[in-house]
């Protein structure tokens, strides 16, 4: 019968100090795993999990304005990864009700920031010969762009739209792109 004791009581310290270093190593983490309740602590997370909330800018149905459609992208080191990323997600095209701005197969040839928080987007010729014209869709391909990136990066101000690595006159015959664009939130609904 004192065996048992001796065995309970041995048990019971072990499990203690076994709590206690459970307690210390929980509050070297910075006292949590989780922050307000729902999303988890980005840091211990392996950076294939680690995702955040995009609003990519695509066509209303009538293609009249920009709508917001939240993607959920995976979240990289840097801001020029996470801004390929949300480029790459708009080419690729809305999921939902929504008109896509940029010709199917374009591709992202680079992206590149100035201190001056002005992102430059260089993308291949299939943006000019597949563009299907138009002022109104010119603005929209425009803004879809621009306001991806500056509606989604604090480090990005305005964007510079390029194309084969050189500035061009227009995209498809209507709007100047040889200067920085900033957010346009009116062409926004």
């Amino acid at each position: 019968m004192k065996s048992k004791k001796k065995i309970i009581v041995l048990v019971g310290i072990i499990l203690a100090g076994f709590g206690g270093w459970a307690a210390y190593y929980y509050l070297s983490l910075g006292g949590h795993t989780l922050e307000s309740g729902l999303e988890t602590y980005r840091g211990d997370l392996p950076a294939k999990f680690r995702k955040e909330i995009t609003h990519l800018y695509f066509a209303d149905p009538d293609e009249q304005f920009l709508k917001a459609e939240e993607r959920v992208l995976p979240i990289h080191k840097t801001t020029l990864e996470n801004a390929r990323a949300a480029i790459e997600a708009l080419i690729s095209g809305p999921k939902g009700n929504f008109s896509r701005t940029i010709p199917e197969g374009t591709k992202l040839l680079s992206i590149y920031f100035t201190p001056d928080n002005t992102a430059y987007v260089d993308f291949d010729e299939t943006i000019t010969e597949k563009h299907p014209g138009g002022s109104a869709s010119e603005l929209l391909t425009i803004y879809s762009i621009v306001n991806t990136l500056t509606l989604n990066f604090s480090e990005i101000d305005n964007v510079n739209i390029l194309v084969s690595g050189r500035e061009r006159k227009t995209l498809a015959g209507h709007v100047a792109i040889q200067r920085p664009f900033s957010a346009n939130l009116l062409l926004v609904r």
